[in-house]
């Protein structure tokens, strides 16, 4: 089975904006910068993944993936959010002969090549997905899919009951595969705080102090 990652980011100036109140701009900007970069060496390391596809149409994050020897796939101008990136991604990595793919948020930082191996390695015989929730469930942070339009991607908010709910409704098998790591996204400051408690060196990473979180 041959796996490629579709990671769908968006330009830098605009992410994290959820953490407006505890990080600024710049600093927003470095730990999306860190987070993308952990991602990209989780996949590059990782065995069982064949290629990466980065679908981005911010020049420094195309720069980014092409040092990890990532292939870059143009957003849609305008932007159309976040599944149409994957989808765009996701053909992408068909015509390249890919028989899976894996799609990841680019707001993992704790994840490594072994959790990327083990979720390949949940791939069923036939078509079908596997799920890595986020960590209250609600979410999807990394979708398998064999073949690679099994399903429609439908990321954000409670995207995991949709995603299930789909799989339901087409008959398509779909494992929901559990990794404390993969599932810690970076969205609120209750993430970020989760963060820096279980990871204290990303701190040092935005040069920001665990404790600014609580001061701020």
């Amino acid at each position: 089975m041959r796996t490629v990652a579709v990671i769908p980011v968006k330009p830098l100036g605009l992410a994290l904006g959820r953490l407006s109140g505890v990080l600024s701009a710049e600093e927003r900007r470095s730990l999306q910068w860190e987070m993308l970069g952990a991602v990209l060496s989780a996949c590059t390391g990782a065995r069982r993944c064949a290629g990466v596809i980065v679908v981005t149409d911010d020049v420094a994050v195309a720069g980014l993936a092409g040092a990890f020897g990532a292939r870059v796939v143009a957003d849609h101008r305008p932007p159309r959010g976040m599944n149409a990136a994957v989808i765009a991604g996701c053909a992408a990595a068909l015509a390249d002969d890919a028989d899976a793919v894996l799609v990841l948020t680019a707001d993992l930082p704790l994840v490594s090549a072994a959790d990327i191996d083990a979720v390949i390695g949940e791939a069923p015989e036939g078509e079908g997905a596997v799920l890595v929730p986020s960590r209250d469930g609600t979410g999807t942070n990394l979708l398998l899919m064999r073949g690679p339009e099994a399903l429609t991607p439908e990321l954000g908010p409670h995207s995991g009951a949709r995603h299930r709910a789909q799989a339901a409704r087409i008959g398509l098998e779909l494992t929901i595969h559990h990794s404390p790591a993969a599932a810690l996204d970076i969205d609120t400051p209750e993430d970020l705080a989760l963060l820096w408690a279980r990871a204290p060196e990303w701190a040092q990473r935005t040069d920001l102090p665990p404790a600014a979180v609580a001061v701020r």
